[in-house]
Order: structure tokens, then C-alpha cells, then sequence
């Protein structure tokens, strides 16, 4: 069975291991400590058997919601984590009164724009060479929350 948490500092040496194996951008301890600390930010995690499956980060930033990064294990994707992930997030940020969540995604990454999609997700634009390594124009995404 999954389980969601939110991430303190007793997580931190597990995120930032779980992020050099399976975010594009790896975070530092540092990166995860401020997002931690923050009241306007939130780090879940998925476990499985006391193992960190997938992770979520998201702030809340001036009233808008922002997923930075969201990634599931290899053997443990397209089981529905990363979509209890997303409703973590929108639980969190909907206490915090946060309307709209906001996101970018690869282009060439369509099984994450389809659970984009499938998780109400619309595509609000085409940001130019917003990746590197390699280069990539991405999606720009919104989220409306319902009231």
C-alpha cells in the first residue's frame, strides 16, 4: 500500500538520493531543507514498504501554485503515485486558498503531459528553450481548482 507524507528533515539524505536518481535537475540538501522550511511550500513523498517511490514539490507563490518537480520510480510508475501525489498537492495548496497550479513539462514527455491532462491540466502556452540538457521548449500548464 502507498503511503503520502509530508517531508521533514529526517528525509532529507532519502530526497536528496531519491533526486540524483530520478529528477532531471538534482536538488541539494539545501534545495530540499528551504522548501521543507517554508510555510508556503510542501515536499510529499510516496512510500512503499518504508521505500521513497516518488517525491512532489510545490510552493504556493503569491497566491499561485507552483509544482517544481514531481518524479516516481522507475518500477513504480503508471500505478497512480504520482496522480495521489498531484492531489496531495492540490489538497495543501487549496488549505492555503491557492485557486491555480501552474507547471512546466517537456514537450517530448508525454506520458507526464497525459497525466497532466487526465488530472485536469490545460496547456497555457509554449515556453522556447526552456530546458537544457538538452535543449527543449516545454508546455506551460494550468490548473483551475474547483471552490
Amino acid at each position: 500500500m502507498i503511503e503520502i507524507k509530508k517531508a521533514d528533515d529526517g528525509l532529507i539524505s532519502e530526497l536528496v538520493s531519491f533526486s540524483s536518481r530520478f529528477f532531471d535537475e538534482k536538488w541539494s540538501e539545501v534545495s530540499f531543507l528551504n522548501e521543507i522550511k517554508k510555510s508556503n511550500s510542501a515536499v510529499f513523498c510516496a512510500f512503499y514498504n518504508n521505500e521513497m517511490v516518488g517525491v512532489v514539490c510545490i510552493e504556493n507563490q503569491f497566491g499561485d501554485g507552483y509544482l517544481h518537480n514531481i518524479a516516481v520510480a522507475d518500477n513504480f510508475r503508471r500505478q497512480g503515485i504520482a496522480r495521489k501525489l498531484i492531489d496531495k498537492c492540490c489538497d495543501f495548496l487549496h488549505s492555503n486558498c491557492v485557486e491555480k497550479i501552474f507547471l512546466e513539462v517537456r514537450m517530448s514527455n508525454t506520458n507526464a503531459v497525459n497525466l497532466y491532462k487526465k488530472c485536469g491540466f490545460e496547456t497555457i502556452c509554449v515556453r522556447k528553450g526552456f530546458y537544457t540538457n538538452p535543449t527543449e521548449d516545454a508546455y506551460s500548464m494550468m490548473l483551475e481548482m474547483k471552490k
